[in-house]
């Protein structure tokens, strides 16, 4: 027994301090998903613990570390020298100085109690986050941690009763064999939902991304309009520059599976000038409703066809769907192609601009609403038969007059070398749609590319891609499609957006847009279909090409046109936890948002920290009061018996401590002098306090005063010799 008890108190702190480290590297791997062994874990933590607390007893921490400097140095030596690859030892590398990075603060915490608390307390927080967000997490973790506190706990209570750091760690094998009990014990299938906390962290989260939106658009100085320079693109309304796309989240998408690829317009855009798009504004009341217009259209050409019930079933599929903004503030309302029907708050009245719907004013984080459209089958046969319908439509011609007028207009100093590269492309073509077709087909060949250069004054951008850089991104790809359009006599026009095909694989998922779905592409009005999109960017432009697989539509008739203003309000929204992934994209991020993000993402960790720190500061207040209530309900010889208490403790922190079997006069003797203060002196105290325990003198409210002064000065003398550390823990007591 006394071998295991030197023992003990030889190696107490490094065990202490390897426990301690063990479960903060754990918690570590599981929320960073490092897959680092376990077991290797726990003992590189024990082997440098142990390493460490002998260094720093033999005061060979310095030779210590070069002699390990040293040896890695010839490791990586003879790894070169034997062409081995450094990539195979890289990961142990990272271990090895996450422990010793861990035991370095593990050990120094365990010889200081008020450094192991702050650790423990973010241990168990992580806990509690893990448990929240669902970060899978060892039960032998969670052992360990607990077996961390409960050290903790007994060392302080010790501590606060005399008894030492050896005689508490007696207790360890009963703590172990509790804990590892309780973990043995059957436990549920299903594990913990923590839905309050869930949903509490979620709600926090959101307001704080909320607040972040709010800043970057006060500061940015971005226009009310959507425009794809919010996603990471070039300048708003500016064509070339590199892209460095965001994969934050801007929108949310949940409704009806598609059967084509979404394309969500955010702004479109009618004039070109030959360096930018810029959008169409409204001059008469013929663009008021330009998206009902669009519907109305295509319901006139579908009824005056000839095609049979079967062959629109075919066609046509009716889809609902629900928009909520997560990272963008905007009065741009998204609206997919054939859009007929809005559900927004009755207080909402969107006002058109041209083909634009904006919001009465902007709309940022967490704003939801629905829309119901129709998607053609524009790759179908019977697509092709409903463009050639011809007949008498009772259609607004001042309307359709507008949009051959504005949407073929070109620079006037548009290179002729652009006219001649369209007319050879559509040499052979017949129809319009075929001509389009045949120009999306031949800028497929072209490269796509982030990083493209900036425009040279004076050049037309359309000519700058297709004649000297050929390659660029979705901007430069739906720019050259709108032009070479116009030069064919086609109304075209510019549209920025988003874009995802994984509407087509997932019904009622919700799906997140970011700036790896953040797309342009151009359309076209094409008789008597109205605005049909084409996209020839490529990767894009493959999704976009194709038929429906499965061609038989269950709708058995499409809806009748509606609008805003006539649809009744209604809201709904929905969360089932289910995420589908978008396009993967190299993209960058510029550093103070990633920053941002990150904070974000620690949002919840530093807000249970908070809380818990405020707790502690609560129960601390609360066990004061209490102590000062107790203190005002004691007689005259409690509250000196309690004084008296007070200042062995200050002898205690001040180097003289009352020792076991130590009487009141030898302590006299060996505290005089020291524990005495300006107009009193120690001795005077010991006198007055015998005479009244043992020689019958009462103790009166000026014996308590004289009594509480004096200890009342020397506390100023304790606080004012030691450190900030001392007196902050003296005041905790």
């Amino acid at each position: 027994m006394k071998k295991y008890r030197e023992f003990i108190g030889k190696y107490y702190e490094s065990i202490h301090g390897a426990c301690l480290c063990t479960g903060l590297l754990l918690l570590a791997d599981s929320f960073w998903v490092l897959h680092w062994p376990a077991l290797l874990l726990s003992a590189g933590a024990v082997l440098f613990s142990l390493l460490l607390h002998y260094a720093v007893q033999k005061d060979i921490v310095i030779p210590a570390g070069c002699i390990l400097l040293i040896l890695h140095v010839i490791l990586l030596i003879f790894f070169f020298m034997t062409g081995r690859d450094l990539y195979t030892i890289l990961p142990y590398i990272q271990m090895e100085a996450a422990c010793i990075g861990g035991s370095v603060l593990c050990l120094f915490a365990v010889r200081h109690l008020f450094l192991t608390f702050p650790i423990l307390l973010a241990e168990i927080t992580c806990l509690f986050y893990y448990g929240a967000v669902g970060v899978p997490l060892s039960k032998w973790n969670i052992c360990l941690i607990f077996f961390c506190c409960l050290l903790f706990l007994a060392e302080a209570a010790g501590k606060k009763r005399g008894i030492g750091k050896q005689e508490v760690f007696f207790l360890s094998p009963l703590f172990l064999a509790c804990l590892i009990l309780i973990c043995l014990l059957p436990v549920k299938s299903t594990p913990i939902r923590w839905e309050t906390v869930r949903k509490a962290a979620g709600a926090v989260q959101e307001k704080a991304n909320a607040l972040l939106v709010n800043l970057d658009y006060l500061f940015s100085g971005a226009s009310n309009i959507y425009a794809l320079s919010e996603t990471g693109y070039g300048s708003e309304g500016v064509l070339g520059g590199s892209l460095i796309r965001s994969d934050k989240p801007q929108i949310s998408v949940t409704g009806t599976m598609t059967k084509s690829p979404l394309y969500l317009a955010g702004t479109i855009y009618d004039t070109y000038d030959g360096t930018s798009w810029k959008p169409e504004e409204p001059t008469g009341q013929e663009r008021g409703k330009e998206y009902q217009e669009q519907y109305r259209t295509i319901n006139e050409a579908l009824s005056v066809s000839g095609l049979t019930d079967t062959e629109i079933r075919s066609l046509t599929h009716v889809c609902s769907i629900e928009i909520k903004f997560e990272g963008l503030k905007t009065q741009s309302l998204f609206h997919a192609p054939n859009t007929w029907k809005f559900q927004l708050p009755s207080s909402l009245k969107p006002e058109a601009h041209g083909g634009n719907l904006l919001l009465p004013k902007p709309k940022g984080v967490g704003f939801v609403y629905g829309l119901q459209y129709v998607e053609l089958n524009y790759k179908s046969e019977n697509f092709q038969k409903l463009l050639a319908v011809r007949g008498d439509f009772d259609r607004d011609n001042t309307r359709r007059s507008r949009i051959f007028e504005d949407c073929t207009l070109l620079p006037e100093d548009l290179p002729p070398r652009v006219y001649e590269l369209a007319d050879e492309i559509t040499r052979d073509c017949e129809t319009p749609y075929e001509e389009l077709e045949a120009i999306r087909t031949y800028l497929l060949g072209y490269s796509y590319s982030t990083t493209t250069e900036v425009l040279e004054e004076g050049r037309d951008f359309a000519d700058c891609f297709l004649f000297d850089t050929k390659s660029g991104y979705c901007t430069s790809f739906a720019t050259a499609m709108a032009v070479l359009g116009r030069c064919r006599g086609i109304p075209t026009r510019y549209v920025e957006g988003f874009a995802t095909d994984q509407t087509c694989s997932v019904e009622d998922t919700e799906i997140h847009l970011g700036g790896s779905s953040a797309h342009a592409w151009a359309e076209a009005y094409l008789e008597p279909v109205g605005w049909i999109p084409f996209d020839s960017t490529p990767g894009y432009s493959a999704n976009t090409a194709s038929p429906w697989e499965d061609e038989t539509s269950k709708d058995s008739s499409l809806p009748a046109p509606a609008g805003p203003e006539n649809s009744s309000p209604h809201m709904e929204t929905e969360d089932n936890g289910n995420t589908a992934s978008v396009r993967d994209t190299e993209t960058e991020e510029p550093f103070y948002k990633s920053f941002l993000l990150i904070l974000l993402k620690l949002l919840p960790l530093l807000l249970l920290l908070t809380a818990a720190c405020i707790l502690a500061g609560a129960v601390l207040l609360f066990r004061k009061f209490m102590q000062r209530r107790a203190y005002a309900a004691m007689d005259s010889y409690g509250k000196m018996l309690f004084l008296m208490d007070k200042l062995f403790l200050l002898g205690r922190l001040s180097g003289i401590p009352f020792e076991d079997g130590e009487t009141l006069l030898q302590y006299e003797e060996k505290a005089a002098g020291t524990l005495d203060v300006p107009g009193t002196a120690l001795t005077e105290i010991f006198r007055m306090f015998r005479e009244i325990r043992y020689g019958g003198r009462e103790s009166g409210p000026e014996t308590i005063l004289y009594l509480n002064n004096y200890i009342h000065a020397l506390e100023i003398q304790y606080l004012q010799g030691c450190s900030r550390t001392k007196r902050l823990l003296y005041r905790l007591k």
